[in-house]
């Protein structure tokens, strides 16, 4: 794994490596390396056909899926900024987000269509594409990529992408909004240098390896779904098993079918977790780590956990630092708990 290589080619270089090997599972398709980096030229063709250039933001309204992936690699390929929105807020505080920024494409699943549509949420001159059933002016999904594929498959290579051989780093690749915890939601860029030493940092902290198996089920709209697993277990290799939403059943069927080595829980994820009753007897034999954070650890979390034979270490960081700063070791997580 070359560690200068650009965000925009972290999965085309995978699939050079391991084409085969599964490399996103999810609601909406399952994708080896190579066919993942297929689709990034896909949506990257079709962002180009809709305008998308350098420095262009890429907004991005929907749950956890492959497409959200894709198009955020997609995006970067093309020197453009992807700015996933936080579906939990009304589309007045969309507006306001979209307005701030004025994407040049905006996103948006079917889910959530049709009051962002009602409501006028995305700026006037900002391209509207909607995953599922497309509101009147909105061009749907499927068609949105088809295009591209179509372009992609005519004249492979012709696209110039803009990141690729830009070993740098410092162009911006994404724009997460703050949790807005201590007043409004504020934006954070980050470069594609952050990206890469927020996934050695990561690397490093669970000491990963392609073999890992890794489960999402945090948001990708902000940077703990996305960075301190996700995109380090994509740049290495690993198969990340993602979904749309956290679901207590699903997490813990997903653990026992796919042999899910490592995930990210919050506090309250895991307090769930515990008070479920299929908790006590679940299969949790392939867990080498949990990894948890945004919060106060209580110790009486910690404990339970780790009497499960499962060891949880904590992470510290911020939007702005992409997240991680500080963290825990594995064989930390016992001799410092509830630090």
């Amino acid at each position: 794994m070359d560690r200068a290589l650009p965000f925009g080619q972290w999965i085309h270089a995978a699939a050079a490596r391991c084409g085969g090997r599964p490399a996103l599972q999810a609601a909406d398709g399952t994708f080896d390396y190579a066919a993942l980096a297929r689709q990034i030229d896909a949506v990257a063709a079709a962002l180009a056909a809709a305008g998308v250039e350098r420095r262009a933001v890429v907004a991005w309204l929907g749950t956890n899926s492959a497409a959200m992936v894709a198009t955020l690699f997609a995006a970067a390929r093309l020197g453009a900024v992807f700015m996933p929105l936080n579906w939990r807020l009304a589309p007045p505080e969309h507006r306001a987000q979209l307005a701030a920024v004025g994407p040049r494409l905006l996103v948006v699943d079917g889910e959530f269509a049709p009051a962002c549509a009602e409501q006028q949420v995305a700026p006037p001159n900002t391209a509207r594409v909607a995953r599922g059933d497309a509101p009147l002016g909105w061009v749907p999904w499927s068609e949105f990529v088809a295009r591209g594929a179509a372009v992609a498959a005519a004249a492979p290579g012709a696209l110039a992408f803009a990141t690729d051989g830009d070993a740098a780093g410092d162009e911006p690749v994404l724009l997460c909004f703050t949790s807005g915890s201590t007043g409004a939601p504020k934006g954070a860029l980050l470069s594609a240098r952050a990206l890469a030493a927020n996934a050695d940092a990561a690397l490093q902290m669970h000491d990963l390896s392609a073999d890992d198996r890794v489960l999402t089920t945090l948001p990708l709209f902000h940077v703990g779904g996305l960075n301190i697993q996700t995109l380090p277990a994509l740049r290495l290799g690993c198969t990340v098993t993602l979904h749309a939403k956290f679901d207590l059943d699903a997490t813990l069927d997903a653990i026992a079918r796919e042999r899910i080595t490592l995930t990210v829980l919050v506090p309250a994820q895991l307090e769930a977790l515990l008070a479920h009753p299929r908790w006590p007897a679940a299969d949790l034999s392939s867990l080498r780590v949990i990894a948890t954070g945004s919060t106060v650890v209580l110790r009486r979390l910690i404990d339970a956990v780790h009497a499960r034979g499962v060891p949880l270490i904590q992470v510290w960081g911020a939007t702005e630092t992409g997240p991680v700063v500080c963290c825990q070791h594995a064989d930390e997580a016992r001799s410092h708990a509830g630090s």
